[in-house]
């Protein structure tokens, strides 16, 4: 096995309890969405993960067998090393004695992407930038990279902008709106014609707000 595939392997076999476990439920119809927590990890043999009791876990209820082909991606920025974990398995077994759990198939294969703060990671999600106070659209585009601090948005030029001018980021992921504010940081031209706009933006909240918006657009970054 590659050095690199055993540095992998290493990170998920040490990863910690409790680490929040984003499982996706491969259907022919659509994807299904669960989140959960990790239990542990059984080196080559099986990863482990809690039953939640949500509405989406009693929806999913009916796809949840032995067999079942799942996406499972593993992010905990709380660690000073923080990686983005992710990989395909099938459901090994489901135990309810000594709790709720699902026994997962070790993977064959891993994807894993270090998070260092400043490292920003190719994504491509539908964005707008809104203006902080009348929440009017101000420039319509997409996120072109993306890091726990901040990014690159690529939109329509916006009129009167200026460096370190303030504006609302909004995003749809899975239906919900999110949002947050930022600031501008610099600009560029984002082709030859400059009908678009490069801004690089700085993420302005808190440490725990930050964290929230911008895992769940990283953790879809994997497999999709």
């Amino acid at each position: 096995m590659p050095d690199n595939e055993e540095n992998k392997y290493a990170y998920l076999n040490k990863i910690a309890c409790e680490t929040e476990v984003h499982l996706q439920i491969v259907t022919l119809t659509k994807a299904v969405r669960l989140k959960t927590r990790l239990i542990g990890v059984d080196p080559n043999m099986s990863v482990i993960v809690a039953m939640g009791n949500s509405s989406e876990w009693i929806y999913a209820k009916q796809y949840i067998r032995e067999g079942q082909k799942v996406i499972v991606r593993l992010m905990n920025t709380d660690q000073p090393n923080a990686n983005l974990v992710a990989f395909q398995s099938n459901i090994q077994k489901l135990i309810s004695v000594a709790g709720r759990w699902l026994l997962l198939d070790y993977p064959k294969e891993v994807q894993q992407l270090p998070l260092r703060q400043h490292r920003r990671l190719p994504v491509h999600v539908d964005a707008k930038l809104l203006h902080p106070e009348t929440k009017k659209i101000c420039s319509s585009g997409y996120l072109n990279d993306l890091s726990i601090h901040g990014g690159a948005f690529v939109g329509e030029p916006i009129k009167k902008a200026s460096l370190d001018k303030k504006y609302i980021l909004q995003v749809m992921l899975e239906g919900d709106t999110k949002s947050i504010a930022i600031v501008i940081k610099n600009t560029k031209k984002a082709n030859k014609r400059g009908h678009l706009i490069q801004y690089g933006v700085v993420i302005e909240a808190e440490a725990e707000n930050s964290k929230q918006f911008v895992e769940p657009l990283l953790i879809d970054f994997l497999f999709n």
